[in-house]
């Protein structure tokens, strides 16, 4: 009985949160933001090895799992959008120039406490990035666009700070109902907010699997049915 009231007692809390004034759904957001990185980067803290690991994790679904390899990054300015306190871009060490931007990337900086890490953390929100026109050649959004408040205005930065001849990743999960830290239902045709300036080169979608874990899901193809919620990945190329 307990399990069958979990879901219902969670989709009240949320619709609860939905209505309160928007500084305390911020202030909600980021606070459980914060819990969630905080739990990843404590089983960094001071662990080379599960550091090692986490960087991994990123430079696999960065190169090999869209069919680039490091040598794709060479000399290129790369912008990672809520990149998180792991390193996302710590692997990419022949870039020219690595970003990791969030509203929160403050706060991340102090929660692995390595002081190895090269990118850059630039606190801003994805609906104003701080860059110039054509600043980045990749820009990448790795189960983050659905958090943002505002995805049009996002992806209108992301394509406007992508360079000429740039490409754009993103993983992001779809189907699954509006929570407060993902306040945004969105499906396969989140692909035409693109458009006309880029479009997809590599486009894969996946179920998800029992343990909502959306990269393991996409490495174990979990069938994807329409509808249900899922995951898609896509690598856009400016047209």
């Amino acid at each position: 009985m307990l399990e069958l009231l979990k879901p219902t007692a969670k989709v009240l809390l949320n619709s609860a949160i939905f209505v309160l004034p928007e500084r305390a759904r911020r202030l909600y957001k980021e606070h459980h933001e914060l819990r969630y990185w905080r739990g990843v980067a404590a089983t960094m803290r001071h662990n080379r090895s599960q550091q090692e690991h986490e960087r991994a994790h990123y430079e696999h679904f960065f190169t090999a799992f869209f069919g680039l390899t490091k040598v794709d990054y060479a000399g290129k300015a790369v912008l990672d959008i809520g990149c998180g306190p792991c390193g996302s871009l710590e692997w990419a060490t022949e870039a020219r120039e690595r970003v990791g931007l969030d509203p929160l990337a403050d706060a991340y900086k102090k929660l692995v406490e390595d002081d190895r890490q090269q990118m850059t953390y630039r606190a801003a929100t994805s609906e104003n990035i701080p860059y110039p026109d054509g600043h980045f050649d990749v820009v990448s959004t790795l189960n983050s666009l659905d958090h943002v408040d505002d995805i049009d205005a996002t992806i209108a930065e992301m394509k406007r700070v992508c360079a000429p001849k740039g490409r754009i990743l993103v993983i992001v999960e779809i189907g699954h109902a509006p929570t407060p830290t993902e306040p945004h239902r969105l499906d396969e045709s989140v692909v035409e907010r693109f458009a006309p300036e880029f479009k997809p080169v590599q486009l894969d979608l996946a179920g998800t699997g029992e343990d909502h874990n959306l990269y393991r899901s996409l490495k174990h193809q979990v069938p994807y049915v329409k509808g249900q919620a899922g995951v898609i990945a896509m690598r856009l190329e400016r047209v």
